[in-house]
């Protein structure tokens, strides 16, 4: 499809066809027919939608509009040879581009780069109510501007938002928490990428590679281990550690015992202290045991130590 000559000619098709074969008989109209309906233009769409109330009508065919715009911009991508691999997509195929357009029905405001694609821009519009047997409905057509400078301005829009996208996507799947210093950059590290993975759209295939990275995320902090770092009869200190690595946390610990009492968690000097009463309960020569166990963004890690 060349992008100076935008129509819809399968919708031609469809509504002449009926109209000079007596089928259909129009009842109203906002006017006399203007001589764009199914043409061709250099810088402009025409589209048409049938529904049985007007507004519905007009809605279809803005949604018929933006569709013809992606698959416009789907088609300058393609064309421009000096789009990288990573640009094109799942198996070199722009299976990005394509979705938006299947997909702009139920989220097309997710599209930035369709934001501008409005009603208020169309250049004309013209509606008829249409009498077919017994029913009626209503046939809306649109003119809509677009010509080769918005074909380009909006292909270089769509192609910087991807880049952006990809780098970000390269940045997650690169990351592997070996230079955080804290439990609570790794935690923030997950939830903005289930942010990022929010934001795209739902059929986009990125979104399963954002699942398998967050599977790998997951695990780092299932590696996460609690170690002791001293313990007396008064406190507990101990620190998470993620490979050799100590972490520092201020994540309130849940704390269980056979015999402590009164326990308490105080984060001190970049350390976890777990403050006690010992002498209550507890007697020297047995088994006083005190467990850690923390919820670090749904994964439960845990360690047990004697008390003495």
């Amino acid at each position: 499809m060349k992008a100076k000559s935008i129509v819809i000619v399968a919708l031609c098709a469809l509504f002449v066809a009926p109209a000079f074969a007596g089928g259909d008989k129009v009842v109203d109209k906002s006017g006399k027919q203007p001589k764009w309906v199914y043409s061709s233009g250099a810088d402009y769409i025409t589209v048409a939608a049938e529904a049985n109330d007007l507004q519905t009508a007009k809605d279809k065919a803005m949604v018929q509009v933006k569709k013809q715009i992606l698959n416009s911009i789907a088609e300058s991508v393609k064309s421009n040879s000096t789009i990288s691999t990573q640009e094109r997509g799942v198996n070199g195929k722009f299976s990005v581009i394509e979705e938006y357009a299947n997909l702009v029905e139920t989220e097309g405001a997710l599209i930035p780069f369709l934001s501008e694609v409005s009603i208020a821009k169309a250049e004309e519009y013209y509606w008829e109510k249409i009498k077919r047997g017994k029913e009626y409905f209503f046939r809306y057509h649109i003119k809509y501007p677009f010509n080769q400078f918005d074909l380009m301005r909006m292909s270089d829009e769509f192609l910087t938002k991807e880049r952006e996208i990809n780098q970000k996507m390269t940045e997650f799947s690169k990351d592997n928490f070996t230079s955080y210093t804290s439990v609570e950059q790794m935690t923030q590290r997950l939830q903005e990428l289930r942010l990022f993975r929010a934001s795209l759209m739902e059929q986009d295939p990125r979104r399963i590679n954002c699942q398998n990275i967050e599977k790998v995320y997951n695990g780092y902090l299932k590696a996460i281990a609690i170690r002791l770092i001293s313990v007396n009869k008064q406190e507990l200190v101990y620190a998470p550690y993620f490979g050799e690595t100590q972490l520092t946390t201020t994540l309130q610990p849940k704390l269980n015992s056979n015999c402590l009492g009164d326990m308490q968690f105080v984060p001190r000097n970049g350390k976890c202290v777990v403050t006690y009463d010992f002498h209550t309960a507890c007697y020297d020569g047995e088994e006083n045991f005190l467990e850690i166990v923390l919820n670090i963004a749904g994964n439960k890690i845990k360690n047990t130590f004697i008390v003495k």
